[in-house]
Formats: C-alpha cells, sequence, structure tokens
C-alpha cells in the first residue's frame, strides 16, 4: 500500500468464540487480525460475484474431486433444483470400483426366473 492511499479505521464488536478464531487464524498464516479480515473480504467478494455469475464456490482435494462447496446464503435464494436437493442431502456416488467392475457386478447379480407366470 503506498502513503497516498487513506485508510478508514472501523471499530468492530466480535463474541469471544469468534475473536479466539481471529486469532488463530492470524497465528496460523502469520500476520495480523486486520489482514485476515482483509483477506476474508476479498474472499466473500469473490463468493458474491461468483454467485452473480450463477457459478459455485468449492474447494478440491489434491485428486480434483470437489470436497466442500462453499454456499453463499441470502434472503433471496433461488428455489433449488430437486437434483441438487438430492445430491446436497446424499452426496455423490462413492465406491472404489470402477464404472466397468459396477456394470459387471450388476449383470452378474441379475438372476432369471424359471416361474411360470399366469395372468
Amino acid at each position: 500500500m503506498t502513503n497516498t492511499q487513506k485508510m478508514v479505521r472501523l471499530n468492530l464488536d466480535l463474541s469471544p468464540e469468534l475473536n479466539q478464531i481471529l486469532d488463530e487464524l492470524a497465528n496460523k498464516i502469520g500476520t495480523n487480525k486486520g489482514d485476515v479480515l482483509r483477506q476474508a473480504i476479498t474472499l466473500m467478494q469473490i463468493m458474491v460475484i461468483a454467485k452473480e455469475e450463477t457459478k459455485k464456490l468449492g474447494v478440491t482435494e489434491a485428486n480434483q474431486l470437489i470436497a466442500n462447496e462453499i454456499i453463499l446464503s441470502s434472503k433471496h435464494q433461488a428455489k433449488s433444483h430437486s437434483l441438487d436437493t438430492f445430491m446436497e442431502r446424499l452426496g455423490p456416488w462413492e465406491d472404489e470400483r470402477t464404472a466397468e467392475e459396477i456394470v459387471k457386478d450388476i449383470y452378474d447379480s441379475r438372476t432369471i426366473s424359471n416361474n411360470d407366470i399366469s395372468l
């Protein structure tokens, strides 16, 4: 920051728990509370812009699978699609097998009935 930029001073009331979190974050990243708040505001700005562009923001694992989706709450959220609700409640399919192995297991588990059926 240059000397020509003016800073605005804010007073902020925080709960003891939130203040503790702010202290811990500042210690973890080796900075002060003001820098943590400035970085948090920047992240919030990114989230708001993403939401306005109907994009989603997430945290990925090393293998690029989304581990956490960050959802920005608002008073005027659009009604979610039923598939989104389904995925939110139940999550993605998790399996160690390949798609081919799953299909093979499904086919192998099928049985044929020799019972006579009359209507």
